[in-house]
Parts: C-alpha cells; sequence; structure tokens
C-alpha cells in the first residue's frame, strides 16, 4: 500500500481489548490499515477498502517468538505488530466467518490471567513506592506531582484488574 499515511494517538487498556479489534477493522472497512503499532497509537496507511479481522493477544514479553508466531502464520494470521506483550494480528473475513483467535472462553480467560499477573505486578511496583515518595515530598511540586502520578497509575492497575476480573466471570458465567 503505498497510500497518504496517519498517525493515530490511542490508548489502549486492556480490559477494552475488543473495542480496539472493532474499531481497527471500521478503520480498514474505510481504507486505513495498520502499517505499524507505536507506543501509544498507530501508523496508518490508506489503501483499498477491506473487511479484515484484527486481533489482539498476550504472547511472550521476551525471548524466541518463532513459534508462537508460527502457530499464527500457520493458521493464516497476518503479524502485523506489537507493543510490549500485546501482538496485533490481522485476517481477511471470507464470506459471513468472522476469523478468530480465541475460540473458546477458556483460551480468552488464560489471555486475561496473564494480564492479570502483569496488571497485579505493576500495581504492586507502584503502591510500593508510595510510602518512600510520602517521605520525600518535601513540598517541591514535582516531587508532590510524582507522587500523585504513582497514586493514578497504581488506582488504574487495580481498576484494570478489576474490570479483567469482571471479563474472566463473565466469560465463565454466559462464555462471551
Amino acid at each position: 500500500m503505498n497510500g497518504k499515511r496517519k498517525r493515530v494517538f490511542r490508548v489502549m487498556l486492556a480490559w477494552n481489548d475488543r473495542k480496539e479489534e472493532r474499531w481497527l477493522t471500521e478503520q480498514a472497512k474505510a481504507g486505513w490499515h495498520v502499517e505499524r503499532m507505536g507506543l501509544i497509537g498507530y501508523t496508518l496507511v490508506q489503501g483499498p477498502p477491506a473487511d479484515m479481522a484484527y486481533r489482539l493477544d498476550v504472547g511472550p514479553a521476551h525471548g524466541d517468538r518463532t513459534e508462537y508466531l508460527g502457530l499464527f502464520r500457520d493458521a493464516g494470521w497476518e503479524h502485523v505488530g506489537r507493543r510490549g506483550i500485546w501482538h496485533l494480528f490481522r485476517k481477511p473475513v471470507l464470506g459471513r466467518e468472522v476469523p478468530e483467535i480465541h475460540t473458546d472462553p477458556q483460551s480468552r480467560i488464560s489471555m486475561y490471567r496473564r494480564l492479570l499477573g502483569v496488571s497485579t505486578l505493576m500495581m504492586l511496583a507502584m503502591v510500593l513506592q508510595i510510602p518512600g515518595g510520602l517521605s520525600r515530598a518535601d513540598g517541591s511540586t514535582a516531587r508532590w506531582m510524582m507522587l500523585w502520578l504513582q497514586i493514578l497509575l497504581a488506582g488504574t492497575f487495580a481498576y484494570g484488574s478489576v474490570r479483567m476480573l469482571l471479563a474472566v466471570n463473565r466469560l465463565r458465567k454466559h462464555g462471551i
């Protein structure tokens, strides 16, 4: 695709993965295709509109990803990019059957559990730094701002963990 490019700022939250997938699919239908995943957004390139399924998965953060990516490639998925532990794949929609990576509730539950582990570790890291931040808060604006940022991040990770636990419960009860 050699069309125009645009950068789109989007913060992807772990509990909104399906929403992000739908947005990317809508962009492809409008002729904007993911060329690259950035730290907080995407570079999209203009091309012909296409019915593409975009799917996110949590893969290995480090080490050899050859086997992991090979499984998706063998199933017809194109690896578009990654952002941390998130991997983005796409595959054309043929007929009415929209391709899925997680074809059963248990595999999606496993993904959310992996995310919960990461989220919990991040939340603990932020919470454990708060007492030290309080003891060093000598009145300087920068230190107070850093302390509030740590509290905000800890709260965000806690909120995300609750949202993912709710998603796991919903998948267990209803399979959706």
